[in-house]
């Protein structure tokens, strides 16, 4: 229970906090106020019985116990012209000092002694004593007092109260009611109260979720008054400034260290081409050739780590210009046709569209997309390219028929330095390239596991200056 109602939103827990309090209050505040009614209401009714009491005590004091008629119970009934008695409410009982009945008027007749237990004791020290009870189906007020001689009996008068007991019923009618629906009111005030503070933090959280994880220019949105949700907002802005600090710093790291890479690898490229064109022997061929591939693989490494750090500072595209993606596509099934003839694969792509962009970095991100796909493909599958106009710009969509992804790595296999265990291979930056290129072009990436099996990769492309209509 106590973990179900943490897991509800905190105005839900605030409202249902305010209720309750609200209910128990009510509660505490009924208690009271029924006890002071009905004290209140019993008053009138115990003096009335205490004073007649007295009396009937004068009277029976001296007789011999067991001995009167029932109207010699009730003495101060004044006598009417023909010398009767006057009707009266009220009944007696005369009880020994152990609460046997020894006389009773008729409408007590038959019933038990109305003082037991601890009245007995109190009644015997001389105290009066008090109490409710029910007598054949009528609800009696009694009180009961001790004969001032030697036979310790005790003079017990009652009267209905019926009406006493129907006046607190409808206190109790109006007053439960009355708790519940202000209760209700409690709540959904509190609800409303709760989520008016907390909209600074609803506005801060939905600001946090829009803060990328490699763009932390952006702040937090700070109340002008001057409470917890300031001082919430206030530590979480320099936290994020910390953040960017420390991120700044590993981008122009990355950016120089990478840039400082090329020069090395172009030399040290050019050092094993000629020493190729000098080698005589197989074995010594084989082994440039294979760290010609070494170094290119490590030059692309190089030359995404330097788009990447450039693009985070949004300095990798600044040269816009009108893009042929048909174009773009065509030339790319081009130049990896080689690749997938060799591996039994059929390459294809449909459609144009133009965008305004940076050719060279859509060109990049196609070919990394490409040579994803291609390298997950079993012989004899197929990868293709569409081109899909869209508002604004277009979209860039590669399938294959490969092992596609597990599901729970598609919402990371943009992330950088992340691969799917499915999906191994080099350092991790290939798709993370993708979605730098979409997003420094105003649109983004996704990824789905195609039914018929394989992954379809979708890059949408807007641009900074929008869907080019040439």
């Amino acid at each position: 229970m106590s973990a179900w109602l943490h897991g509800l939103p905190t105005s839900v827990r605030f409202a249902a906090m305010t209720s309750s309090a609200f209910l128990v209050l009510m509660v505490l505040t009924g208690v009271v106020v029924y006890r002071e009614f009905s004290s209140n209401l019993r008053e009138t009714v115990d003096q009335r019985l205490v004073d007649v009491a007295a009396v009937q005590a004068k009277a029976v004091e001296g007789a011999v116990a067991g001995t009167g008629s029932d109207g010699d119970l009730l003495a101060d009934l004044e006598p009417d012209p023909d010398g009767g008695r006057q009707p009266s409410d009220l009944e007696a009982q005369i009880l020994a000092r152990d609460g046997t009945v020894l006389q009773s008027t008729e409408g007590l007749d038959g019933a038990a002694g109305l003082v037991t237990g601890g009245r007995l004791v109190r009644v015997a020290a001389g105290v009066p004593v008090f109490g409710d009870a029910v007598v054949r189906e009528e609800s009696l007020r009694f009180v009961g007092i001790t004969v001032a001689d030697e036979s310790g009996r005790i003079v017990v008068i009652t009267a209905p109260i019926n009406s006493l007991t129907d006046a607190e019923g409808a206190l109790l009618a109006i007053f439960g009611p009355v708790a519940l629906a202000g209760s209700v009111v409690a709540g959904l005030v509190g609800a409303a109260i709760s989520r008016r503070g907390l909209e600074p933090l609803a506005r801060m959280a939905a600001e946090a979720d829009a803060i990328g994880a490699y763009d932390l220019s952006q702040r937090l949105p700070v109340p002008a008054r001057r409470d917890e949700m300031r001082r919430l907002g206030s530590t979480l802005n320099r936290m994020l400034e910390r953040l960017d600090a420390a991120v700044q710093r590993e981008r122009d790291f990355t950016a120089e260290v990478s840039h400082e890479l090329r020069t090395p690898l172009a030399i040290l490229r050019a050092e094993v081409e000629l020493a190729r064109g000098a080698a005589a022997e197989q074995a010594t061929l084989q082994g440039l050739d294979s760290a010609l591939e070494e170094i290119d693989r490590l030059t692309a490494v190089v030359e995404d780590l330097l788009l990447l750090a450039r693009a985070d500072v949004a300095s990798a595209h600044d040269h816009r210009q009108v893009v042929d993606l048909g174009a773009l596509a065509s030339a790319a099934v081009e130049r990896f046709d080689t690749v997938a003839a060799a591996r039994g694969l059929k390459l294809t792509t449909e459609g144009s569209a133009t965008v305004r962009g940076d050719s060279r970095a859509i060109e990049r991100a196609l070919a990394n997309l490409l040579d994803n796909a291609l390298r997950h493909t079993p012989a004899e599958g197929k990868v293709s390219i569409l081109i899909e106009p869209g508002p604004g710009g277009a979209s860039l969509i590669v399938r294959d028929t490969g092992p596609g992804v597990e599901a729970q790595a598609l919402a990371s296999l943009f992330d950088r330095y992340t691969r799917a265990a499915s999906r191994p291979g080099a350092a991790g930056l290939g798709l993370s390239i993708v979605a730098a290129v979409a997003a420094s072009h105003g649109g983004g990436v996704r990824a789905r596991n195609l039914l018929a099996g394989g992954l379809e990769i979708t890059v949408e492309l807007v641009g900074n200056e929008g869907h080019d209509e040439t």
